[in-house]
């Protein structure tokens, strides 16, 4: 390198240096640079290149130099202008990022032009170009291991949240977001946590802190309100040997606790069907007495009130030793039933005469306002005992529902594929929870005076006739049960033949059957 040229590089060389070692040494320390280095003049010619240059451009040195800067460094995509021309002309730094012809080398280019102390700029740019590929593929390999972790943390079972070291969400993965909880990030963990269970929480995100693992279980809540089961495990968030957050785990086992319940109640209905076959068997005899009993009454009285009493207690007694029958059949696991046309209206109005003593025998009776609506015959398939034990439940449990009276609605109507029947009360109704478990076995609202096995028996029936019971309440403005069973073609005259022998049979006081078939 020249002394000229060389000054024209770094033209401040203590006079105690002698400029041409000092140069040899310049240049020596250039070569050794892992970046190339260019010196471009005046007319934008190269005139100094070190030794990872002219490898960077794939030739030696001398074929280097002579060179324009655009034969080398070509316009970028936003510019027609050479990055050379645009520092020179500007004055300032430009760094872009330019690949190579072959497409594969991203390069980091940085411009810089020349200016020497007293504020004299020369028309001179130095270039520095680094090849980037190494860092690019860095780069990609942590974006990707990234975006892998990242789905993990979004495909797991497990909703995963990231606490600060005050106990605010910093974040959380989809998992938490798909269960309505989208607005969680910057408020305390613990306000999503069950009342009762936040003390519990708290201490398990002290412990975190502390540097220690935790589980347990614990309720927590929906966005929605609602409660539901969880499994949390607790552990601390590490960065470079020190705590720095918490990450909490939560796995929802609300309907594993559920399943747990209704085998716990599957083994409870076992022992329960064990018991009743036997009762049913002792029930049965008593029975077969009053029906006797009833049958001889009423053959003998002449009194029109008497004989209607009787009808009532006979077909009472009746229908009880069909209910026995069925307790016997389903715990011996042998029930075969052949179902028969039934008149819903005809079902509506003696189950009310026969739960009429429920709300007229107390001794400060409830007002109880009923009405009934059944404008034209409704015919559905089923087994005429267990459909009005269904409706007796319904009507039991409205009278229970207006402890201080009320108005007692039942009804029918024909739809499409479907027969309907529904009684409604205007009673204390019920909350959502409450609806939700209604049909539950052993499930009660009414504490020691209930058995929680009405309903669920009900809805049972109605499932076995292929049926659905629905509910609508809402606390304070009473309830509605509705139930559809599949319906019978109305114009058949068998079903209208039917309903009229049945009617003849009962008005000759034939003898029913015996009560004692469980003997």
């Amino acid at each position: 390198m020249s002394d000229e040229n060389f000054h024209s590089l770094y033209p401040l060389v203590s006079d105690e240096v002698p400029a041409t070692l000092f140069s040899q040494s310049l240049l020596a320390v250039f070569d050794a640079l892992p970046d190339a280095l260019y010196l471009f003049d005046e007319a934008r010619v190269l005139t100094k290149s070190n030794l990872a240059g002219a490898q960077l451009q794939s030739c030696t040195r001398e074929d280097l130099l002579g060179r324009r800067c655009c034969e080398m460094f070509w316009r970028t995509e936003d510019t027609d202008t050479c990055v050379v021309d645009r520092a020179l002309e500007s004055g300032d730094k430009v760094e872009v990022e330019i690949h190579t012809e072959d497409g594969n080398r991203p390069t980091a280019i940085i411009v810089q032009p020349l200016e020497y102390p007293g504020g004299h700029r020369r028309t001179e740019a130095l270039v520095i170009a680094r090849d980037i590929s190494d860092l690019r593929r860095a780069e990609a390999d942590a974006i990707a291991q990234r975006s892998f972790m990242a789905s993990i943390a979004d495909l797991t079972p497990d909703e995963i949240y990231a606490l600060d070291n005050n106990g605010r969400i910093t974040w959380m993965n989809q998992r938490a977001e798909a269960d309505g909880l989208l607005m969680l990030a910057g408020r305390f963990f613990i306000e999503f946590i069950a009342e009762d269970f936040r003390e519990i929480a708290q201490d398990n995100v002290k412990r975190a802190l502390a540097g220690q693992e935790s589980e347990c279980e614990m309720r927590a809540l929906r966005s929605d309100g609602s409660m539901r089961d969880v499994e949390s495990h607790t552990s601390p968030l590490w960065k470079d040997g020190e705590v720095s957050g918490v990450l909490v785990f939560l796995r929802d086992v609300t309907e594993r606790k559920r399943a747990q319940e209704l085998l716990v109640q599957s083994d409870k209905l076992r022992a329960v069907g064990e018991l009743a076959a036997g009762v049913a068997h002792n029930l049965n005899n008593s029975l077969t007495v009053i029906q006797s009993r009833a049958q001889l009454l009423l053959m003998r009285s002449a009194d029109d009130s008497a004989v209607k009493s009787l009808k009532v207690i006979t077909r009472a007694v009746d229908e009880g030793t069909k209910t026995l029958r069925r307790i016997l059949e389903f715990a011996r696991r042998d029930s075969e039933q052949e179902f028969k046309p039934v008149e819903l209206g005809d079902l509506i109005t003696s189950s009310v005469e026969i739960a009429r003593p429920k709300w007229q025998s107390k001794s400060s009776p409830a007002q109880v306002d009923v009405k009934i609506e059944c404008n034209e015959p409704v015919y559905v398939m089923g087994e005429l005992a267990e459909l009005r034990e269904v409706v007796l439940n319904l009507i039991f449990n409205a009278v229970d529902a207006m402890p201080e009276g009320g108005t007692m609605e039942l009804g029918t109507r024909a739809e499409i594929e479907s027969g309907c029947f529904w009684v409604a009360d205007t009673g204390c109704g019920m909350p959502p929870e409450t609806a939700a478990r209604i049909f539950e076995p052993f499930y009660t609202t009414k504490g020691k005076r209930g058995t929680g096995l009405g309903l669920s028996a009900s809805h049972g029936i109605i499932t076995r006739h292929g049926g659905e019971i629905f509910l609508v309440s809402e606390p304070g403005e009473g309830t509605r049960f509705e139930v559809r069973l599949p319906i019978c073609d109305k114009r058949s005259r068998f079903l209208k033949n039917s309903s009229t022998e049945t009617a003849n049979a009962e008005d000759e006081h034939s003898a029913p059957e015996e009560a004692s078939v469980l003997a």
